[in-house]
């Protein structure tokens, strides 16, 4: 199986079944939980469901779409259904919109829009839920410290709990983009952030800078790669197709003198392959330039040198097989020769 393969998400919708039997089929749809209240509303029930594997770890999605914020439904996990599945899980859940209403041993809490919160899934909790969305992430136990359970209906609100609700965010939204070869990177950045979110010192911060860090330049260099030829790549489209900030994507590529940088010199090194190629196609250089997105051909030239110790042209000469450059010799002679009277 190739590891560029895409990973396989898999999606649950209300729309396959009958207006009338929606809601039901959510609620059989449901594997952590019993949905116990009725749906009464003119409107069908509206809700998405999705969610991926990646290693151990889960990444799900689920929106209610309803315009009377004033609905509700009840999820509970019940210890019947502790027993039945047994599944031994941290979730992380991040609240997007609407509310969740949780009631727990731990107390009584409402969910709003930028929470992130604990759920421990061996213990009973309720949760009463708005029309909105959430996006959680689920980890098995052993991958978390001991005293994680501690911090069951607890929101994680501190400088870190920020950083980790972003990073979902900028997972979730770039699923379609990641392949199996992201999948330990992705592991090692998400647990060594979950770690300093629940234990915030010093330690725990500098183990997860550099995974993070890691792989959010890995999956902006393949964005770069893959829209390389394009002339709208820019800081802003980057940002919002990897999911980032501005002022992060400037922070990852600072040392290297910024990502616009980092763009020229890929389109430089791809233009020296193609005038290095011997196979190339007869096409000026200016038209090459252009299409590796570079207008200014002064400036092109200045920085091809600059950076090749030669120029284009030369490059091009050194490719050509003797064949090539016999018949450019002939094309030349033929222009440049001196017609008779």
């Amino acid at each position: 199986m190739s590891e560029h393969q895409a990973l396989n998400v898999r999606r649950f919708s209300t729309d396959s079944a009958p207006a009338d039997e929606r809601f039901d089929a959510w609620a059989a749809h449901s594997t952590y939980c019993d949905m116990v209240t009725t749906y009464r509303s003119d409107l069908p029930f509206d809700a998405h469901r999705d969610n991926v594997s990646i290693g151990p770890l889960v990444l799900a999605g689920r929106t209610w779409r309803h315009p009377d914020p004033s609905l509700a439904y009840e999820a509970k996990r019940t210890p019947a259904r502790i027993r039945a599945d047994q599944r031994d899980i941290h979730s992380f859940s991040l609240q997007i919109s609407g509310t969740a209403a949780l009631r727990s041993d731990a107390g009584t809490t409402i969910k709003r829009p930028g929470d992130l919160y604990l759920l421990d899934f061996a213990r009973p909790f309720e949760r009463v839920i708005t029309p909105g969305s959430e996006i959680s992430l689920s980890v098995p136990r052993e991958w978390l410290p001991a005293e994680t359970g501690k911090l069951h209906g607890c929101s994680l609100t501190r400088g870190v709990g920020s950083l980790l609700s972003d990073y979902l965010m900028s997972l979730y939204n770039t699923l379609a983009q990641l392949t199996r070869h992201d999948v330990p990177h992705i592991v090692r950045a998400t647990t060594e952030l979950l770690k300093a979110s629940l234990h915030p010192e010093l330690d725990t911060l500098a183990a997860a800078q550099t995974p993070i860090r890691d792989l959010l330049l890995q999956r902006i260099r393949r964005y770069i790669d893959d829209h390389l030829l394009q002339p709208d790549l820019t800081p802003a489209s980057i940002c919002r197709d990897v999911g980032l900030s501005r002022a992060m994507l400037y922070r990852l590529f600072e040392s290297g003198g910024g990502v616009m940088r980092e763009i020229r010199q890929k389109r430089l090194y791809r233009v020296h392959q193609v005038l290095s190629s011997p196979h190339r196609p007869a096409e000026r250089i200016r038209d090459i330039a252009w299409r590796h997105g570079f207008t200014d051909e002064k400036y092109f030239y200045r920085i091809f040198k600059a950076e090749f110790g030669h120029t284009p042209g030369e490059t091009g000469e050194a490719g050509e097989t003797r064949e090539q450059q016999r018949d450019r010799r002939e094309t030349e002679s033929t222009r440049y020769a001196v017609k008779p009277d």
